[in-house]
C-alpha cells in the first residue's frame, strides 16, 4: 500500500513539476506569437511596397513601348518596321515581344519571329480583349499563347501590341530580404529567397478598373487574391478571416497588389523558435537534453549537412566538354560542381538553391576554382588553347570578391586569364549596375564572360544591350525543339542571328542528336556541348577525351 502511495505521490509531483516548468513556456509562447504577428505584418508591408513599385515600373515600360511603336512611320511588318520593333523591345526590359495584328485580330508580324514565321501559324487570332482603357489601350489579362510559344500578357492599340511575361510583375522580388518565395513563374532552381523571407501563400497584381488578376506567384490562388482585394475592413468573418494580408493601390495607375501569408505560417515558425529560453524553468537535465536534441536535429538537417560538406571540402568537379561544331574538336569544358555525400552524388539542383539561400554558394564556387586549378592546372599551362568556364552565382556578380581570389590563383598556376572563363545567368543581373561593373572587370582582367541559359529570362534582349559579353549559351530547352513542329523551334536560329549582329560567339547546350548539331552549325553557331559529344567527365577522363579529339 505504501509503495502504491509513494508511486502516486511521485506521479503527482512529476505532474506538478511539469506544470510549473511549462507555465513560463506558455507565457513565452504567447509573447512570441504576438511578436511574430507584428513582424509578419511589417514584412508583408515591406513586400507590398516593393511589389507595387515593381508593378508600376513594368506597366510604365509597357505603356512607353506601346507609345513608341505607334510613332513608327514605316509600313507595318516591313523590314524597317521590324527593326524598330526589335529596338523598342531591346530598350524596354519588360517587353518580351512586339508586333502587329490586323483589324480582325490576326497576327501579322513579331519582333521575335518576324513576318515569315507568323505566316506559318495559319492566321491565328487574338481573342477579344479583356479591358479597354480610356486612351484606346486594350489588354488581354487572360494569358495569350503568343507566336513565340509563351503565354503572355498583351497590351495593344490601333493594330500593334507589346507582350510581357506576367512574371515580369513579380521578378526580382525574391532577391530581397523579407520577400516572397517563388516570385517568378520562370524561377529556376537557383531562384531562392534571402534569410528572413516570409513563407507567404501569395502575391497578386490586380487591374483595379476591371478587378481582374494580372499576375500571381505560383503558390497564390487568384480567386483568393481577388477576394482579399475586394474585402472591406469591416467585412464579416469568412474563409480568409485568419489570413494575414496587405493591399497596396497605385495612385497613378489602375493597378493594386495583394500580399498574403498562409494561416499555417505562425505555427510553422513557432516550431522553429529557440525553445531553450522558453523552458528556463525546466530542470537543468531537461534543458541540456533539449539543447542536445536541437543540435542533433540541426546537424542532420539539409542545411547542417551542406555546411559540414563545405567545411570538409566534399565537392567534386565534373567537366562537360565544349566542342567546335565545325571540326568536332574539343576547345574547353564547363566545370560542373557535384556534392559527394555518403558515397553518392547529389544533383546540383538539390543543393545549389539551399547553398545560395544560406550564403554558402561563394565558398562552393571558391572550392570549384581550387579543384579546377589543382586537377587541370598543369594541363591548361601546357595547352594554352584550352579553357574551363566556371559558373558564378548572383552574389558574385555584384562585387569583385571572386575576381580578387581568381587573379592571384591563376597567376600562381601560370595559367592564362583567358583560360578561366566566367558563366553568368540572367538571374545574376538583377542589380544591373553592379553586375555591369563586375563583368567589365572580369573582361578587363582577361577572363571572357558568357551569358548562360540565354533566352530563358524575359529581359534577355536588354542584357545584350547593357552588358559587354563574349558569348551566349543557348538554353537546352530551345535546342530540344530543333526539328520539331513547335512554335519555339526557330528561337535558336534567331538567337544565333542576334549574336552574329552583336559580334558574340554562340555555344549551344544540351545537344543530344546529330541533326541538332548540323542545324546549329549550318546557322552559324560555333560551339556546342551535350551528350552527343560526351557526358560530364572526371579530370583524367577529360584530358584523355581532349587527346582523342586532337588526334582525330
Amino acid at each position: 500500500m505504501k509503495k502504491i502511495r509513494r508511486s502516486s505521490l511521485a506521479v503527482l509531483c512529476a505532474v506538478l513539476v511539469l506544470a510549473v516548468a511549462l507555465a513560463p513556456a506558455a507565457l513565452g509562447l504567447l509573447f512570441a506569437q504576438q511578436s511574430l504577428r507584428h513582424d509578419e505584418t511589417a514584412r508583408l508591408n515591406r513586400v507590398a511596397d516593393a511589389a507595387l513599385v515593381r508593378a508600376e515600373d513594368v506597366t510604365r515600360h509597357l505603356s512607353s513601348a506601346l507609345g513608341e511603336i505607334g510613332r513608327v512611320p514605316d509600313e507595318p511588318c516591313s523590314a524597317s518596321y521590324l527593326r524598330e520593333l526589335r529596338r523598342i523591345a531591346l530598350e524596354h526590359r519588360a517587353v518580351r515581344d512586339a508586333g502587329a495584328y490586323d483589324h480582325s485580330g490576326r497576327w501579322q508580324c513579331s519582333s521575335l519571329l518576324g513576318a515569315v514565321a507568323i505566316g506559318a501559324l495559319g492566321g491565328r487570332k487574338l481573342p477579344p480583349p479583356d479591358w479597354r482603357g480610356r486612351d484606346g489601350v486594350i489588354a488581354w489579362f487572360d494569358l495569350v499563347h503568343m507566336p513565340g510559344g509563351d503565354e503572355s500578357l498583351v497590351l495593344g492599340r490601333d493594330g500593334y501590341y507589346v507582350a510581357a511575361d506576367p512574371a515580369a510583375y513579380l521578378d526580382g522580388l525574391a532577391a530581397r530580404p523579407g520577400a516572397i518565395p517563388d516570385a517568378s513563374t520562370n524561377a529556376s532552381p537557383n531562384a531562392i529567397t534571402k534569410p528572413g523571407a516570409i513563407p507567404a501563400s501569395g502575391l497578386g497584381v490586380i487591374n483595379t478598373e476591371m478587378s481582374r488578376v494580372i499576375a500571381t506567384t505560383p503558390s497564390a490562388d487568384p480567386s483568393v487574391m481577388l477576394a482579399l482585394y475586394r474585402k472591406p475592413a469591416d467585412a464579416p468573418a469568412d474563409d480568409t478571416a485568419d489570413t494575414p494580408y496587405v493591399v497596396r493601390r497605385s495612385v497613378t495607375m489602375p493597378i493594386a497588389v495583394v500580399v498574403s501569408a498562409p494561416r499555417e505560417a505562425l505555427p510553422e515558425r513557432l516550431r522553429s523558435l529557440p525553445w531553450g529560453w522558453l523552458l528556463g524553468g525546466v530542470a537543468a537535465g531537461v534543458a541540456l537534453a533539449g539543447w542536445a536534441a536541437f543540435f542533433i536535429v540541426r546537424h542532420m538537417s539539409p542545411r547542417g549537412q551542406l555546411t559540414d560538406a563545405v567545411r570538409r571540402h566534399q565537392f567534386i568537379v565534373a567537366y562537360q566538354p565544349i566542342v567546335d561544331l565545325a571540326t568536332r574538336r574539343c576547345v574547353g569544358a564547363e566545370a560542373l560542381v557535384r556534392w559527394k555525400h555518403h558515397n553518392r552524388i547529389v544533383r546540383p539542383d538539390h543543393f545549389i538553391p539551399l547553398a545560395e539561400h544560406r550564403g554558402l554558394i561563394q565558398a562552393i564556387t571558391d572550392q570549384v576554382l581550387d579543384t579546377v586549378l589543382l586537377e587541370l592546372g598543369e594541363f591548361l599551362k601546357r595547352y594554352p588553347e584550352y579553357y574551363v568556364s566556371i559558373n558564378l552565382s548572383a552574389s558574385d556578380l555584384t562585387t569583385p570578391r571572386f575576381l580578387d581570389i581568381l587573379t592571384p590563383a591563376v597567376a600562381r598556376q601560370k595559367v592564362k586569364p583567358e583560360q578561366i572563363r566566367i558563366e553568368a545567368t540572367e538571374r545574376g543581373f538583377l542589380d544591373a549596375e553592379a553586375a555591369k561593373e563586375v563583368i567589365s572587370a572580369f573582361r578587363d582582367a582577361g577572363h571572357p564572360v558568357y551569358i548562360d541559359d540565354f533566352g530563358t529570362g524575359y529581359s534577355s534582349l536588354s542584357h545584350l544591350q547593357n552588358f559587354r559579353v563574349d558569348a551566349l549559351k543557348i538554353d537546352k530547352s530551345f535546342v530540344d525543339t530543333i526539328g520539331q513542329d513547335a512554335a519555339s523551334s526557330s528561337v535558336a536560329s534567331h538567337i544565333i542571328e542576334m549574336a552574329a549582329t552583336l559580334d558574340v560567339k554562340v555555344i549551344a547546350e544540351g545537344i543530344e542528336r546529330e541533326e541538332q548539331a548540323t542545324y546549329l552549325h549550318a546557322r552559324g553557331a560555333q560551339f556546342g556541348q551535350g551528350w552527343l559529344f560526351s557526358a560530364p567527365l572526371t579530370a583524367a577522363e577529360f584530358i584523355r577525351y581532349v587527346g582523342r579529339t586532337r588526334a582525330g
